[in-house]
């Protein structure tokens, strides 16, 4: 076992006493995932900075089609404003460059859609939202717009401060609407559930929250962090297998979970068992 996966077996260990561990393990993870440190690098792959010019070169040619409308750009990001290194072959980028905020939908009013409000928002990674059918007339005015395939974050305290955010996915007739309270990104050429884990890791969370700003006695997350905020983007297929892992590792949470009724040392063994199989071999090969 290598010197790093020593120390997170260590880590482990001690977050295993901790009445939040499953949570905290949880959290880790998506730590991980989106600083580079679970799945190998792939030289050979596409890099993110091709990636980036492929999704411009989409974006700009559904604007000149009118499909969408142009948005304002960020700031250009330096190194100053890179939070942590990144792999070789990543490139930080923004949500608002591989995507466009606040999509509307063009829908006649009496289509059926789906209606989505806060308290059917999952905090957890993995956890699908749920939804309701109403006629699309009865709240498409007034309320946040999206459609199949776009990310939604909850940007008032204490949803955000929670992790509260989803891919929106099995939307009745493809689009719904729900909370003013969601800040919402429509990815191109990128795995939705990779910008999902970045929304819900602790280094997006916690660095929102001094952010946060008040309006009407509420605290709210500023559209411009969520659109403007250093984003890690690997190369697409890197994501797709982080995807893959983080999926793997979650179910190995939920096995946890059913064993936290155990002894302190069949615990133990767990987690290490757990970091062996899991863990190890990424980081050892990413080293």
């Amino acid at each position: 076992m290598t010197n790093t996966a020593h120390k997170l077996l260590q880590h482990f260990d001690r977050l295993a006493e901790a009445p939040d561990a499953i949570p905290r393990l949880r959290r880790f993870i998506l730590d991980l995932a989106v600083r580079g440190k679970l799945v190998e690098q792939d030289p050979m792959e596409e890099p993110a900075a091709e990636l980036l010019e492929r999704i411009q070169t989409e974006k700009a040619r559904l604007i000149k089609a009118g499909t969408v409308r142009k948005q304002k750009n960020g700031s250009l990001l330096t190194a100053d404003d890179f939070p942590f290194p990144v792999p070789q072959g990543w490139k930080w980028s923004q949500l608002a460059e591989i995507g466009f905020i606040s999509p509307r939908n063009a829908v006649e009013g009496s289509i059926p859609a789906s209606f989505v409000p806060m308290t059917l928002i999952p905090a957890e990674y993995g956890i699908p939202h749920q939804h309701e059918i109403r006629p699309w007339g009865e709240f498409k005015i007034g309320y946040t717009h999206f459609a199949e395939g776009d990310v939604g974050l909850a940007k008032i305290t204490p949803c955000f401060e929670n992790g509260k955010s989803t891919v929106f996915r099995g939307l009745e007739n493809g689009f719904g609407a729900g909370t003013t309270e969601l800040h919402i990104v429509r990815p191109f050429l990128v795995n939705v559930d990779f910008v999902l884990m970045f929304l819900k890791c602790p280094h997006f969370i916690e660095s929102g929250i001094p952010r946060m700003t008040v309006t009407a006695g509420q605290k709210r997350v500023p559209a411009d962090y969520f659109a403007y905020s250093p984003f890690p983007l690997p190369p697409l297929a890197e994501q797709h297998r982080i995807v893959a892992k983080v999926d793997e590792l979650m179910v190995i949470c939920d096995q946890i979970e059913t064993h936290l009724t155990t002894t302190q040392t069949d615990s133990r063994r767990l987690l290490e068992a757990v970091l062996h199989e899991a863990l190890t071999p990424p980081l050892s090969n990413a080293a």
